[in-house]
Protein backbone atom coordinates (compact mmCIF):
# COMPACT_ATOMS: atom_id res chain seq x y z
CA UNK A 1 0.00 0.00 0.00
CA UNK A 2 3.11 2.25 0.08
CA UNK A 3 2.33 3.25 -3.60
CA UNK A 4 -0.92 5.30 -2.54
CA UNK A 5 0.86 7.75 -0.83
CA UNK A 6 0.96 11.09 -2.96
CA UNK A 7 4.84 11.70 -2.70
CA UNK A 8 6.08 10.52 -6.05
CA UNK A 9 2.47 9.02 -7.93
CA UNK A 10 2.90 7.31 -10.96
CA UNK A 11 3.13 8.65 -14.48
CA UNK A 12 -0.06 8.65 -15.87
CA UNK A 13 -0.36 7.25 -20.05
CA UNK A 14 -2.59 9.63 -21.04
CA UNK A 15 -4.18 13.16 -18.73
CA UNK A 16 -7.67 12.47 -18.74
CA UNK A 17 -7.56 9.61 -16.54
CA UNK A 18 -9.00 9.15 -13.10
CA UNK A 19 -6.34 9.36 -10.33
CA UNK A 20 -8.48 7.53 -7.54
CA UNK A 21 -6.30 5.29 -5.41
CA UNK A 22 -8.94 2.30 -7.09
CA UNK A 23 -6.87 3.02 -11.06
CA UNK A 24 -3.74 3.28 -9.30
CA UNK A 25 -4.14 -0.38 -7.98
CA UNK A 26 -5.73 -1.45 -10.59
CA UNK A 27 -2.36 -0.43 -12.93
CA UNK A 28 -0.87 -3.28 -13.61
CA UNK A 29 1.57 -2.53 -15.92
CA UNK A 30 4.45 -0.70 -14.00
CA UNK A 31 5.90 2.49 -14.28
CA UNK A 32 7.97 4.37 -11.73
CA UNK A 33 6.24 4.69 -8.40
CA UNK A 34 7.28 5.78 -5.31
CA UNK A 35 8.31 1.90 -3.59
CA UNK A 36 10.66 3.23 -0.93
CA UNK A 37 12.63 0.58 -0.59
CA UNK A 38 12.35 -2.13 -3.37
CA UNK A 39 11.35 -5.36 -1.87
CA UNK A 40 12.28 -7.58 -4.37
CA UNK A 41 15.95 -5.52 -4.16
CA UNK A 42 15.60 -6.38 -0.39
CA UNK A 43 14.93 -10.05 -0.62
CA UNK A 44 17.66 -10.57 -3.41
CA UNK A 45 20.27 -8.63 -0.97
CA UNK A 46 18.85 -10.75 1.74
CA UNK A 47 19.76 -14.08 -0.24
CA UNK A 48 22.87 -12.25 -1.16
CA UNK A 49 23.85 -12.05 2.24
CA UNK A 50 22.80 -15.60 3.51
CA UNK A 51 24.93 -17.05 -0.12
CA UNK A 52 28.04 -14.84 1.44
CA UNK A 53 27.80 -15.98 4.73
CA UNK A 54 27.52 -19.54 4.30
CA UNK A 55 29.87 -20.10 1.16
CA UNK A 56 32.85 -17.52 1.31
CA UNK A 57 34.32 -17.19 -1.60
CA UNK A 58 34.14 -16.58 -5.71
CA UNK A 59 30.58 -17.47 -5.94
CA UNK A 60 29.43 -14.86 -3.44
CA UNK A 61 31.07 -12.23 -5.97
CA UNK A 62 28.80 -13.78 -8.47
CA UNK A 63 25.55 -13.76 -6.36
CA UNK A 64 26.60 -9.84 -5.49
CA UNK A 65 26.83 -8.94 -9.33
CA UNK A 66 23.46 -10.71 -9.85
CA UNK A 67 21.75 -8.56 -7.86
CA UNK A 68 23.36 -5.25 -8.75
CA UNK A 69 22.27 -6.71 -12.44
CA UNK A 70 18.80 -6.88 -10.50
CA UNK A 71 18.61 -3.62 -9.44
CA UNK A 72 19.79 -2.08 -12.94
CA UNK A 73 17.23 -4.03 -14.53
CA UNK A 74 14.43 -2.41 -11.71
CA UNK A 75 15.50 0.49 -12.50
CA UNK A 76 16.27 0.93 -16.48
CA UNK A 77 12.69 -1.14 -16.61
CA UNK A 78 10.54 1.52 -14.83
CA UNK A 79 9.45 -0.64 -12.22
CA UNK A 80 11.44 1.37 -9.52
CA UNK A 81 13.34 4.66 -8.92
CA UNK A 82 17.09 4.30 -8.03
CA UNK A 83 16.48 5.49 -4.92
CA UNK A 84 13.80 2.61 -4.19
CA UNK A 85 16.65 -0.10 -5.46
CA UNK A 86 19.74 1.70 -3.37
CA UNK A 87 17.45 2.12 -0.33
CA UNK A 88 16.77 -1.43 -0.50
CA UNK A 89 20.26 -2.45 -0.34
CA UNK A 90 21.26 -0.55 2.17
CA UNK A 91 18.10 -1.47 4.18
CA UNK A 92 19.04 -5.17 3.55
CA UNK A 93 22.59 -4.83 5.00
CA UNK A 94 21.34 -3.17 8.30
CA UNK A 95 19.44 -5.36 8.37
CA UNK A 96 21.44 -9.07 8.00
CA UNK A 97 23.81 -6.80 10.46
CA UNK A 98 21.13 -5.87 12.88
CA UNK A 99 19.52 -9.34 13.27
CA UNK A 100 23.54 -10.78 13.88
CA UNK A 101 23.29 -11.58 17.41
CA UNK A 102 20.70 -14.16 17.32
CA UNK A 103 23.11 -16.21 15.25
CA UNK A 104 26.45 -15.31 17.08
CA UNK A 105 24.49 -16.69 20.22
CA UNK A 106 24.01 -20.12 18.68
CA UNK A 107 27.49 -20.16 17.29
CA UNK A 108 28.37 -19.60 20.89
CA UNK A 109 27.01 -22.12 22.54
CA UNK A 110 27.84 -24.85 19.78
CA UNK A 111 31.62 -23.43 20.66
CA UNK A 112 31.14 -23.67 24.48
CA UNK A 113 29.39 -27.36 23.74
CA UNK A 114 32.26 -28.30 21.19
CA UNK A 115 35.19 -26.75 24.25
CA UNK A 116 33.58 -29.03 27.13
CA UNK A 117 33.20 -32.06 24.95
CA UNK A 118 37.10 -31.56 24.50
CA UNK A 119 38.03 -31.37 28.14
CA UNK A 120 36.18 -34.51 28.48
CA UNK A 121 36.95 -36.60 25.06
CA UNK A 122 39.85 -38.39 26.70
CA UNK A 123 37.74 -39.66 29.47
CA UNK A 124 35.08 -40.31 27.26
CA UNK A 125 37.53 -42.17 24.80
CA UNK A 126 38.41 -44.42 27.63
CA UNK A 127 35.00 -45.09 29.38
CA UNK A 128 33.86 -46.11 25.69
CA UNK A 129 36.93 -48.64 26.02
CA UNK A 130 36.10 -49.62 29.37
CA UNK A 131 32.28 -50.27 28.01
CA UNK A 132 30.97 -48.49 31.31
CA UNK A 133 28.04 -46.70 29.73
CA UNK A 134 26.86 -45.07 32.95
CA UNK A 135 30.55 -43.13 33.23
CA UNK A 136 29.37 -42.49 28.67
CA UNK A 137 25.89 -41.01 30.39
CA UNK A 138 27.35 -38.63 33.16
CA UNK A 139 30.40 -37.49 30.80
CA UNK A 140 27.57 -36.28 27.74
CA UNK A 141 25.49 -35.02 30.34
CA UNK A 142 28.00 -32.73 31.62
CA UNK A 143 28.60 -31.43 28.26
CA UNK A 144 24.81 -30.70 27.26
CA UNK A 145 24.73 -29.23 30.85
CA UNK A 146 22.17 -26.13 30.07
CA UNK A 147 24.75 -23.07 29.29
CA UNK A 148 23.22 -19.97 32.38
CA UNK A 149 24.01 -17.58 29.10
CA UNK A 150 21.55 -19.82 26.70
CA UNK A 151 19.18 -19.10 28.95
CA UNK A 152 19.91 -15.18 29.17
CA UNK A 153 20.23 -14.86 25.23
CA UNK A 154 16.26 -16.56 24.83
CA UNK A 155 14.84 -14.13 27.16
CA UNK A 156 16.44 -11.20 25.32
CA UNK A 157 15.52 -12.83 22.50
CA UNK A 158 12.16 -12.83 23.57
CA UNK A 159 11.74 -9.74 24.83
CA UNK A 160 12.94 -8.07 21.47
CA UNK A 161 10.84 -9.99 19.67
CA UNK A 162 7.31 -8.65 22.24
CA UNK A 163 8.84 -5.07 21.80
CA UNK A 164 9.06 -5.04 18.19
CA UNK A 165 5.70 -7.02 17.85
CA UNK A 166 4.08 -4.72 20.19
CA UNK A 167 5.68 -1.27 18.56
CA UNK A 168 4.90 -2.04 14.75
CA UNK A 169 1.46 -2.71 15.70
CA UNK A 170 0.97 0.29 17.90
CA UNK A 171 2.53 2.36 14.73
CA UNK A 172 -0.23 0.83 12.71
CA UNK A 173 -3.12 1.45 14.93
CA UNK A 174 -1.85 4.90 14.76
CA UNK A 175 -1.91 5.18 11.21
CA UNK A 176 -5.25 3.97 10.86
CA UNK A 177 -6.07 5.69 13.46
CA UNK A 178 -4.81 9.48 12.48
CA UNK A 179 -5.59 9.30 8.99
CA UNK A 180 -9.18 7.63 8.93
CA UNK A 181 -11.71 10.22 7.77
CA UNK A 182 -14.16 9.38 9.66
Amino acid sequence: MKFLVNILRPTSSSTSEETSWFNTLKRAGGGCNDLVYSGHMLVAVLTAMAWTEAYPGWTSAIIWFLVLHSAQREIRERHHYSVDCVGAIYVGILLWRTTGFIWSAKDRSKKLKLERLAKVEGRLVQAAKDADIEKVRELLNQVDHPIQEKKHTKWALWGFATFVIVFCLGIGLLAFTWTADG
